[in-house]
């Protein structure tokens, strides 16, 4: 009985570290699997995403809001001689205002 107590024991200590290690989920990985999750990340991060597609541009339109704009500038432009003389344009406001919104637009239109 005594020689079996010195077995026992081995044997119960290498069924403890064996137990623990496949309770803790341990697995080993393979380090080639590993890289190839690396490199198919770093090539993921690598690639730019694809450019949005550009829309479509109504050249015509695009003139005729540049010609409106310009057309309102040079109005705008009496009209502020005027104001300086104490005639004041009762739609000057609405001038500049048609100014701003035609400018946006193109601005919009015409930058990326």
């Amino acid at each position: 009985m005594e020689k079996l107590w010195p077995a026992l024991f081995l044997s119960l200590c290498a069924l403890g570290s064996t137990g623990s290690l496949t309770a803790q989920g341990h697995t080993p990985i393979p380090p080639g699997i590993r890289a190839a999750d690396k490199a198919e990340q770093n090539s993921e991060r690598s690639i730019p995403p694809p450019d949005p597609p550009l829309p479509k541009i109504d050249s015509r339109e695009l003139l005729q809001q540049a010609d409106e704009l310009l057309t309102l500038a040079q109005q705008v432009h009496v009209d502020t001689k005027q104001a300086t003389e104490g005639l004041l344009a009762k739609d000057l406001r609405d001038k500049l205002k048609r100014i701003e919104k035609l400018s946006k637009h193109l601005r919009e239109e015409l930058t990326p």
